[in-house]
């Protein structure tokens, strides 16, 4: 049985690929950085066009302390543009470990945010989604390969994150090479992006606060087993792009 015959046989079924799948870690601030990576341990092969979208929201992360006034609403202002992210919270908060969710308020002219502290001097964490210029790339990789792997998706953060993406949805078109929609056992998809701001997905003080309003979405038929052969064959079809 061929390569071909075996995909064709192979058991799999719709899905996504999504953080919680992934090795994630910061950026470093206006320098291109590897902010997540999958590794598949089955055969994928990755889901393409409109009617199969790739969710995406990057928030960025700032931190502050609260003042010694408990019960006071204070405005802390961002480093970055705050937007309007018609697809996730604009903004989510934590307070120490504890979720406080939205802001009270968000001023998007003055790229400010409103939380009251009920106690004293506690950590403010805040994620949130900014429109700032920023680039965002998928690659699919390969171990002891000797390309830099094959792209599968790139775009501007500050013009997806206010864009309609229900309605206009960021979607993948594989058709680069024959292979360019599979990821066989052992190969890594990796995000990476070029951001002015900070992104982390949990804070760095042990509060265990998340990014709940991050979306990194990638639609893929999702394998129950290997495929004998799959990845030596990816390895070499992401040679000839």
């Amino acid at each position: 049985m061929n390569l071909d015959q075996r995909l064709r046989n192979a058991k799999r079924q719709p899905g996504h690929v999504v953080p919680d799948d992934m090795d994630t870690s910061v950026n470093s601030q206006g320098q291109r950085s590897e902010i997540a990576e999958f590794r598949a341990t089955t055969a994928h092969m990755l889901r393409t066009g409109q009617s199969n979208p790739l969710k995406v929201a990057i928030p960025a992360y700032k931190k502050f302390t609260s003042n010694a006034t408990a019960g006071d609403t204070e405005t802390f202002s961002l480093p970055h543009s705050i937007t309007e992210c018609p697809v996730t919270q604009d903004a989510v908060v934590w307070v120490n470990g504890e979720y406080y969710g939205a802001p009270d308020a968000i001023d998007y002219d003055a790229d400010t945010v409103d939380v009251t502290d009920d106690g004293t001097e506690n950590r403010i964490h805040v994620y949130y989604i900014s429109d700032a210029a920023a680039s965002f790339e998928l690659r699919k990789q390969a171990s002891n390969a000797n390309t830099g792997g094959q792209r599968l998706y790139s775009a501007n953060l500050g013009l997806v994150h206010p864009s309609p993406q229900i309605e206009q949805p960021e979607y993948m078109t594989l058709n680069q090479t024959r292979m360019h929609r599979w990821v066989g056992t052992d190969m890594t998809v990796n995000a990476y992006v070029d951001a002015p701001y900070t992104v982390r997905w949990t804070d760095t003080d042990g509060d265990g606060t998340e990014a709940t309003n991050a979306l990194l979405h990638i639609p893929a038929f999702i394998g129950q087993s290997e495929v004998a052969g799959l990845t030596s064959a990816v390895r070499q079809d992401m040679g000839r792009q």
